[in-house]
This record gives structure tokens, sequence and C-alpha cells, in this order.
């Protein structure tokens, strides 16, 4: 399933956050007005009773009970334009009165009820007549006996209340489809900084690795964009690894091939068996040695994209397995080889890939140290668990214990023959399982001493 793009998102969610704010307002302002809509209402009703009131009290009729009277309207604007006469009636279809004397309905409006309803109780009050709700405000002159009843028809409140939020709705629609619209484009102009960016690296050749210039972009990107360039400089120095690795790998390659070469030419020409023999020894010792180099190419470039899961494993079980796989040559060259220090030490590592380092760094111990020396193998407890090895061979001058670790380096006048390629993919083993790595002089001080620290516990 195709994500949304972030334009869509941003606006989606921008979008839906200001709708709903929009129309919080909106509510808060139309429940505000129908709040001060109905206290004016109500107080509105108020002053229609203390009116009638005053009427009364001028008529001269407070306090006397005359038969029930219905006030006629329509008599009484009769001379009005029709206009307003439709006007009137139609405000006092919602509005009504009673006038009680001593108990005794005198008055109402036509509209209002008679007297088989009582009166309503003092103060304000809603009622149903007729399935008609009113609200109807009650006033008592206690000295004259009189009750003044004032009423209003709630329809003509949920009327307005209708009217309100009609009349708010077309310039509310028309408020969102604005807002709306300044927002997709605010969205469009915000990421077309980003779409700039991304269209000048969508343009680039496949060759151009160079940093992207962040000082265009905007200022939330920046991150992004710095990680990117990170990314394309790890990626440029890789590529340029590879192919000096490629260059130097042809150039290694050429010289045995070319070795092997004239020795089967050789071999070919040889008249004697004993000079066969030397010719065919010859050249299957240049066929091993091609071996090992193109072995240790394959291994090196594999190295470099394999995975490699931690575990805990126990050091000892390793180093011995190592030995045991690799002690063909120690046999051969009559090299006295241990294995010391703590059977039970467990460090973070890969069984496979570990095995492999330290089968790659006996190898070179035992190529290098003469016939009749030793290599000793230690796995000790310090602040981290670790493997030392220690070969009586000619050993590594300090200044040039780093430049060993590098691709197909060679010490000048070395005699043992080599593609200077085995430091190298232990480094690279090393770093790949965070085994810290480092050359020492053993404590005899003849020799080399290979020390390799281990991470303690495994980390995910």
């Amino acid at each position: 399933m195709k994500h949304l793009s972030l334009r869509r998102r941003l606006f989606i969610l921008i979008a839906t956050l200001t709708i709903g704010a929009v129309f919080s307002v909106q509510v808060i302002i139309i429940r505000g007005a129908e709040k001060e809509i109905s206290e004016e209402y109500n107080a509105k009703l108020i002053s229609d009773a203390e009116i009638l009131w005053t009427r009364i009290r001028d008529s001269g009729l407070a306090g006397q009970a005359n038969s029930e009277s219905e006030v006629d309207l329509q008599s009484l604007i009769a001379e009005l334009p029709k206009a307003d006469q439709e006007k009137i009636l139609d405000y006092a279809d919602m509005r009504g009165f009673r006038i009680w004397v001593n108990d005794k309905l005198i008055s109402r409006s036509k509209n209002a009820p008679t007297d088989a309803v009582p009166p309503a109780a003092l103060g304000f009050s809603d009622v149903v007549v007729d399935d008609e709700p009113w609200r109807v405000y009650s006033l008592q002159n206690t000295t004259h006996d009189l009750i003044f009843e004032v009423r209003e028809n709630l329809t003509g409140r949920e009327r307005l209340r209708r009217e309100m939020l009609l009349g708010a709705a077309g310039p509310l629609v028309g408020l969102m489809t604005v807002l709306l619209a300044a927002l997709f484009l605010s969205i469009d102009i915000g990421l077309a900084e980003m779409t700039r960016a991304v269209d000048t690296i969508d343009q680039r050749s496949e060759d151009d690795l160079s940093p992207i210039d962040i000082t265009t972009v905007p200022q939330e990107l920046e991150p992004v964009f710095s990680a990117l360039n990170g990314l394309l400089e790890k990626l440029r120095r890789t590529i340029a690894m590879e192919r000096d690795f490629v260059d130097n790998a042809a150039h290694e390659l050429r010289t045995p091939l070319t070795v092997l070469k004239l020795q089967s030419q050789l071999a070919a020409r040889a008249g004697g068996v004993q000079e066969q023999r030397e010719a065919m020894e010859a050249l299957t010792a240049g066929i091993a040695r091609a071996s090992t180099v193109v072995e240790q190419l394959l291994m090196l470039a594999r190295f470099g994209t394999q995975d490699a899961p931690m575990e805990s494993v126990n050091l000892f079980t390793v180093a011995q397995t190592s030995i045991a796989v690799n002690s063909t040559v120690a046999i051969e060259k009559n090299i006295a080889l241990a294995l010391e220090g703590d059977e039970e030490i467990v460090a973070a590592t890969n069984s496979k890939l570990g095995s492999i380092l330290i089968g790659v760094l006996l190898d070179n111990a035992f190529k290098y140290t003469p016939e009749g020396g030793s290599v000793t193998v230690q796995v000790v407890k310090g602040a981290a668990p670790a493997i030392i090895i220690d070969d009586s061979g000619p050993g590594i001058p300090a200044d040039k214990r780093e430049k060993v670790f590098e691709r197909f380096f060679r010490l000048a006048g070395a005699i043992t023959p080599g593609s200077g390629l085995g430091l190298a993919i232990a480094k690279q083993i090393a770093e790949r399982l965070h085994i810290r790595i480092a050359l020492e002089d053993p404590p005899n001080g003849t020799g080399l001493r290979v020390c390799l620290w281990f991470p303690a516990e495994v980390t995910v």
C-alpha cells in the first residue's frame, strides 16, 4: 500500500485541526449569542409585566374584580398600514399575557389560555399548552392581590436559533474554503525548497558524490541533508577503497600468474627426471601461493558485506578449534605451539568469524616464525576478555605497526613470501566484531605480540 505524501499528510493534519478550531470557536460564539438572546428575551418578559402593572395602576383597575375580557388586538391596530399589522400580529402570536385579580382572570390576550389553566408559579417557568412550549414570567402585587403573567412562545426562539445557524453557515463555509486554499498553497510553497533540493540530487550523475549544499535548504531539513552528506562521504570512501582494492588485486595477481607461466614453461622444457621434479615442485609452490592470494582476496571482499550476529562464545574453545585447523604449518616447521589460560572465559563475538580471525593471525605467526621457534596463545580475563598470540619471529618495528594493517602493505626487505593481506583481513574482521586489535612487543622482547580484546556482553 502506497503511503500518503508529506504534502498530503500535512494538509490533512493541519486542515483537520483548523476546521476543528474554527467550528469550536463558531459553536462558542453561537452558544454565547443564544445565551445573550435568551437573557434579552427574559428581560423583555419582565419589562412587559411591569408595563402591564403600570397600565393597570394608572387605569384604576387595581383591586377590581371585573369579568374576564379578551383583548382584541386586531381592532386596536385596524388603523395601521397593512404591512405593519402583519408584523404586529406575527409578533403577537409569539407573545401573550393574563391578568388575575383576587384569583380571578380578568384579562388575557387572544392566544393565552383561559382560567382553566391556573396561574403559573411566581418568577420564570416553562409550561406546555396545547403541545406548544411557553416561557412564562409571573409578577405578583400582594397589595392589590394582582398577578400578571407574560408569556413567550419558545418556538420563536428556536426559529431564531435556526436562522442564526443558517446565517452563520454560509460565511463559515466561505471562510473554510479560503482557509483550506491558503493552507494548501502555503504547504506547497513551504515544500518547494525541498522539492528543488530533491530535483538537484536527482539530476546528478552517478559518479557525482560531492556533498550537497545545505545553505539553501530549510532549517528543518538540514539534519536530513547533513546525514545524506555523511552517507555520500562514506559511499565515496567505500568506492575509492574498492577501486584501490581492484587495482591492487590486479597487480598482486599479475605477479604470481606470471611466475606460474614461467614455471610451467620451465617444467615443459625440463629434460632430466631430477630437473622435471624440481620444476614441478616450484610450479606446485607457485600454484599454492597464487591460491592463497586468491583465497585471501575473496575472504577480504566477502567480509565487507557478511552479516555477523553476536553471541556468547567460549574463547578458549574458539582458540583451541583454530589451532587444530591451522597447525599444519607449525608441525612442518617444528614450531612449539602452546595454548594457555582460563578455559571458562566467555565473550561476545561471532564464533565463525572469531575462529577465522584467530586462524588468520595464527597463519601469519606460523609463516614468520622460524623453524624450531614458538607460538603461544593465551586466553586471559583482564579489563575485557582477551586472546594474546606471541611468536618468536622477526617482529614488526613500532613505527610500522599501523601500516601493516593496510591492504598489500609489506615491510621492506621481507624474505617470507606473502601478499600483504593477512593483517588487513584480521583488522577488517576485528572491526566487524567490535574487537580491539593491537600489535605489541612480547615480554621477552623478541618477536611479536598480537592482542585481541573482545566485548564482554552481547549488545542488541
